[in-house]
């Protein structure tokens, strides 16, 4: 049996072999829960501590403003829970849209960037009026791979007192990230997009605002988030982050190189295919592609019997597809239900851990694609 290609990176990375040795090995451990007082109980909190200091360093704040989740979308609802006044970018992930309950929206121009203008006419207008104003914007898109200008955001938005919240997930492992430096009051991570386990997130907050607690309970987390944590996936997103922070930089040469060479055959064997936001600076595993007049379930379905695993742009929880809000917020409503997203691995170190994928399965996926 031909084992099909992974190229959906932007979904979930693959467990790190030192991070699946990492789980073994604390498994080996005993019966871990860090609320005992035993010598058990040490060991739990012992390696909360760890993950804790672990993701830190990555990210460059103090261990005790990080708070372990279920998910960054968990971690996402605990903030928005918080606020009753919203406003978010056209294009977030449906974790922030579906929780924030908003119509505050605020655009993207054709090539999926916010548009700094309007978010600061809006809140010339709504900050007289309203208290605790939120601005979630997240820092790179998980359909297009573009940054956003999330500094000039944040900017922005302390003029007018709000509170700043960024969705990273797509961000980390990619780009560097300093939150102290950065001046955002919350920050969602998630363990799976860097080697970890899923099933594990993480609020990072500045301490300035009290969140209200969505899970209620024992008082975990400094009561923030009630419930026996999940020390293996904790353990495994603290060890993803401290192989990732200790680094002597995160590179992407070989990953973008992989990038453009597919880009460019693509170009070549299919010319009218749509490349959407790569005119704008993104990171450089992901492309995201269309054909017009070719649904994205077609393109799907032909590139998964071609043993090629990427995901459509518009895909749902339930797999089907549908119309993306984000080729649409972009102003490509006719190509919403047709992109196709491929996604390498987010740095070159992880390319070079994985099964490197070769010159020749590019050129037959991009021969895929040409026949459809």
């Amino acid at each position: 049996m031909i084992k099909s290609i992974y190229l959906d990176y932007n979904a979930t990375v693959p467990i790190l072999n030192e991070v699946k040795k990492t789980l073994l090995d604390c498994m080996d451990l005993g019966p871990i829960n860090a609320s005992s007082v035993h010598f058990y109980g040490r060991e739990g909190k012992n390696i909360l501590q760890i993950a804790r200091s672990n993701i830190a360093n990555l990210i460059n704040t103090k261990s005790e403003n990080i708070i372990f989740t279920s998910s960054a979308t968990e971690a996402i609802n605990l903030i928005l829970g918080s606020f009753q006044n919203i406003v978010v970018s056209s294009i977030e992930h449906l974790a922030v849209l579906n929780s924030s309950k908003t119509d505050l929206l605020i655009p993207v121009d054709i090539n999926g960037i916010v548009d700094l203008d309007y978010l600061e006419q809006l809140l010339k207008k709504i900050s007289k009026d309203k208290k605790q104003i939120l601005i979630s914007v997240m820092w790179v898109n998980n359909e297009t791979g573009v940054i956003q200008p999330i500094k000039d955001v944040i900017n922005i938005s302390k003029k007018y007192g709000c509170f700043v919240h960024c969705d990273a997930a797509q961000a980390l492992g990619k780009i560097k990230i300093d939150f102290d430096e950065l001046g955002a009051d919350f920050l969602t991570i998630s363990g799976h997009k860097i080697g970890a386990p899923s099933g594990i997130g993480a609020l990072v907050y500045n301490n300035n605002f009290n969140l209200l607690p969505q899970i209620l309970g024992g008082g975990q987390e400094n009561g923030m988030r009630a419930g026996t944590e999940n020390i293996l996936g904790i353990i495994g997103f603290g060890e993803a982050a401290r192989i990732i922070s200790e680094l002597p930089e995160i590179t992407h040469s070989k990953v973008k190189f992989l990038r453009d060479y597919i880009s460019n055959k693509i170009i070549t064997l299919r010319p009218e295919t749509v490349f959407l936001g790569d005119k704008v600076e993104r990171v450089s595993n992901t492309i995201l592609i269309a054909l017009p007049n070719t649904p994205g379930d077609l393109a799907l379905m032909k590139l998964d019997l071609a043993n090629f695993s990427v995901s459509s742009g518009s895909a749902c929880s339930s797999g089907k597809i549908s119309k993306s809000h984000v080729v649409t917020a972009m102003g490509y409503d006719q190509l919403a239900s047709n992109s196709i997203r491929i996604s390498f691995p987010p740095n070159d170190f992880i390319l070079e851990t994985e099964r490197l994928i070769t010159i020749q399965e590019l050129d037959r996926l991009a021969e895929c694609w040409s026949n459809i």
